[in-house]
């Protein structure tokens, strides 16, 4: 559990390259993560049993949920339902904020 964070302190983990993410807070059901991309980087296609909602906070990105895509600018936001793949792709550098619920067991850092 971790209720509370300043994101700048967190360290990120690579994801792939190009892509990093830091876990920020969780605790119960929910969880938020932020996800850097550079530009032209592609998100893995994957599907989880977690309910998912991505915030563009910058950037645009170019994102797959089921057979739809969708061109998501800063300010944008996309409800991905459980079990459903989807997939991101960076079109510019930048960041999403990701929320799940429950939360995402495999993203807890062990270690704090």
């Amino acid at each position: 559990m971790r209720t509370f964070v300043n994101a700048h302190e967190v360290v990120p983990k690579k994801v792939k390259e190009g892509i990093e993410m830091k876990v920020l807070v969780w605790s119960g059901k929910l969880m938020m993560t932020q996800v850097s991309f550079k530009k032209g980087c592609v998100g893995d296609l994957h599907s989880h049993p977690h309910e998912q909602i991505s915030y563009v906070v910058e950037g645009e990105f170019m994102y797959s949920v089921g057979e739809e895509k969708y061109h998501m600018k800063a300010g944008s936001a996309i409800y991905v339902p459980s079990n459903v793949k989807h997939q991101v792709e960076a079109l510019t550098d930048g960041v999403l904020l990701d929320v799940f619920t429950p939360i995402r067991e495999d993203y807890v850092p062990h270690s704090l």
